[in-house]
C-alpha cells in the first residue's frame, strides 16, 4: 500500500495534466488567456523584427537587375530606381544617401550578389556612416538572403514588399485602409514565422491562436465597413448619378485630373507614391449639366505580392461596379507601356469572380502629362492626351465622357413638350437632367423641356403623366 508521500508525485502529475486540459477546453471554447497568447505589445514586437520601422532612416537603395533572358523586366533599371527613390521619399523623415545599380545575371542566387559585387556594396557602406538601412529595391527577400546580407553589410535590409507596407500604414486614414494594412501586414508575418528560428522562444500553438485570433477580428470589422460601403453604394445608386473611376500606376496624376474635372479646391494631388490610399468620391458636372461622381483610387504599382494586391480589392470595388473606367497614364513616362500592361493585367485579375462585366468595354485611356513630352512619340491614338496642370484637352475629355456615359448606361437626350410650372416639369427636375427650356412660340402655356434622362426614368415619366 503506498504511502500518502508517495501520491505526492502522482497528484503534481494529475493537477498539471488537469491544468493543461483546462487551458485547452478554455482555449477552445473561450478568448485566450493572456499568458499563453502574446501581448499587443509582443505583437508590435514581431513586427518590428521583420520591418525594422524607425520614425525614419537614411537609406542606401540598391537596385538589381536582370541584363538578359526571360526574368528582364522591360521597365527600365533607370525608372526602377527613380521609382524606389520616391517611395523612400514618400516617407516623412527618410531619406536617400546612396543609390547604386546592380546587373545580375539571376535574381535566385542566395547571397543575390557576386562577391565582386558585395564588395563594392560593402565598401560603400563603410563610406556613408550615416547609412543606417539598405533598401534592396526587390519584391519580397527570403529570410536566408536578408541574413547573409545584414552579415555582410551590418546594416537592416529592407525588401520592396516592407517599404512599401511602412507607407501604407503612414498613409493610411480610415478605419477600412488601416484594416486592409493590418492584414496584409498579418499575412506576411504569418509566413515568415513558420520558419524563423526567433519564434522558437514562443509557444507554437500560442503564436498560431495569437495570428488566428487577430486575423478572425480584422476580417470581421472588415466585413462590418463592407457592409456599411454596400448600403452607401445603394444609395448613391438610388440618386441614379453616373458614377466614373478613375484609375492608373501611381503618381500618374489621377487626383490632379479629378480635380480639373470637378474644380474641386481641397483636393490637393501630391507629387508622391500612394498619395491616395483612400477610396474618395468628388462630384463634376458635364458639358450638358449632367452631375457625375468620379472616385479617385488607389494607385497600382509593380513588383508587389499577390497578397498585397488582393488586401486592397475591397478599396477597388467601387472601380469594378462603375459606369465608366477612366485609365489615367503618364505618357512622359519612359516606362509607359510597362505600366499600361500591369494596369490592365491586375484589373483583369480582379474582375474574375466580381459582378463587374467587361471591364475593357467601359475603359477610357487618358494620357496626362502631355506637355512634358512631343505628342508624336504617343503610337496609341485612342488616347486622349491631357494636361491637368496645364489645362490641356479637359474639355474634350469631358465631352468624350458625357458621349460615353449616355451611350453605356443607357441615357437618352430628349425634347418634351409639357406644361409650364406644372408637375411635370418639378419631377424632371428631380429624376431627370434639364438641359433647356424652350417657350412654346404657339401656346405660351406649354414649353419645349430638353433633357437627359435614364430609360427607367423615362418610363416611370409616361407611367404618371401620359394617360
Amino acid at each position: 500500500m503506498l504511502s500518502c508521500k508517495s501520491w505526492i508525485p502522482f497528484a503534481g502529475t494529475f493537477l498539471k495534466n488537469c491544468r493543461s486540459i483546462y487551458k485547452s477546453c478554455y482555449l477552445t471554447h473561450n478568448s485566450e488567456p493572456e499568458d499563453l497568447i502574446p501581448s499587443d505589445q509582443e505583437y508590435n514586437r514581431i513586427v518590428n523584427h521583420y520591418f525594422h520601422l524607425k520614425e525614419s532612416h537614411n537609406c542606401l537603395i540598391i537596385q538589381p537587375y536582370v541584363k538578359w533572358g526571360p526574368k528582364k523586366l522591360t521597365i527600365t533599371p533607370e525608372e526602377q530606381l527613380s521609382e524606389a527613390i520616391a517611395l523612400v521619399e514618400t516617407l516623412p523623415g527618410w531619406a536617400v544617401k546612396e543609390t547604386l545599380s546592380v546587373p545580375l545575371d539571376t535574381l535566385e542566387r542566395k547571397t543575390l550578389f557576386k562577391s565582386g559585387s558585395m564588395e563594392k556594396i560593402r565598401q560603400l557602406v563603410q563610406k556613408s556612416n550615416d547609412v543606417t538601412a539598405i533598401f534592396i529595391n526587390s519584391g519580397v527577400l527570403n529570410k536566408g538572403t536578408v541574413i547573409i546580407l545584414q552579415d555582410n553589410f551590418h546594416r537592416p535590409i529592407l525588401d520592396r514588399y516592407k517599404i512599401v507596407m511602412q507607407i501604407l500604414k503612414t498613409n493610411a486614414r480610415s478605419k477600412h485602409a488601416k484594416l486592409q494594412v493590418a492584414l496584409a501586414e498579418l499575412y506576411y508575418i504569418q509566413r515568415k514565422s513558420e520558419k524563423d528560428l526567433m519564434f522558437k522562444t514562443y509557444n507554437k500553438e500560442a503564436l498560431k491562436l495569437m495570428f488566428q485570433d487577430r486575423e478572425k477580428k480584422i476580417k470581421y470589422q472588415i466585413a462590418a465597413l463592407r457592409k456599411q460601403r454596400t448600403l452607401l453604394r445603394s444609395k448613391r445608386q438610388k440618386m441614379d448619378y453616373p458614377v466614373v473611376a478613375v484609375v492608373g500606376y501611381t503618381n500618374a496624376g489621377k487626383t490632379a485630373i479629378i480635380k480639373s474635372l470637378t474644380g474641386e479646391e481641397r483636393l490637393l494631388p501630391k507629387n508622391q507614391l500612394f498619395a491616395t490610399l483612400d477610396v474618395t468620391t468628388h462630384q463634376g458636372v458635364l458639358p450638358s449639366g449632367l452631375s457625375v461622381l468620379y472616385i479617385d483610387t488607389v494607385g497600382f504599382i509593380s513588383d508587389i505580392p499577390t497578397n498585397l494586391i488582393e488586401c486592397f480589392v475591397a478599396t477597388l470595388e467601387d472601380a469594378l461596379l462603375a459606369d465608366v473606367v477612366l485609365h489615367v497614364e503618364d505618357v512622359s513616362s519612359k516606362s509607359y507601356n510597362y505600366k499600361r500592361n500591369h494596369v490592365l493585367t491586375v484589373l483583369e485579375q480582379l474582375e474574375k469572380g466580381a459582378e463587374a462585366g467587361n471591364i475593357t468595354s467601359k475603359l477610357i485611356s487618358v494620357g496626362n502629362k502631355c506637355d512634358l513630352i512631343d505628342s508624336s512619340e504617343i503610337k496609341d491614338h485612342n488616347t486622349l492626351l491631357v494636361s491637368a496642370h496645364k489645362g490641356i484637352g479637359l474639355e474634350d475629355l469631358k465631352q468624350q465622357l458625357e458621349d460615353f456615359i449616355l451611350y453605356i448606361t443607357g441615357r437618352q437626350k430628349l425634347t418634351i413638350r409639357i406644361p409650364n410650372g406644372g408637375d411635370e416639369i418639378r419631377w424632371l427636375y428631380k429624376n431627370a437632367t434639364i438641359l433647356e427650356e424652350i417657350p412654346d412660340q404657339e401656346d405660351f402655356q406649354f414649353i419645349f423641356a430638353k433633357v437627359i434622362i435614364t430609360q427607367a426614368s423615362l418610363q416611370k415619366f409616361k407611367h404618371y403623366f401620359i394617360k
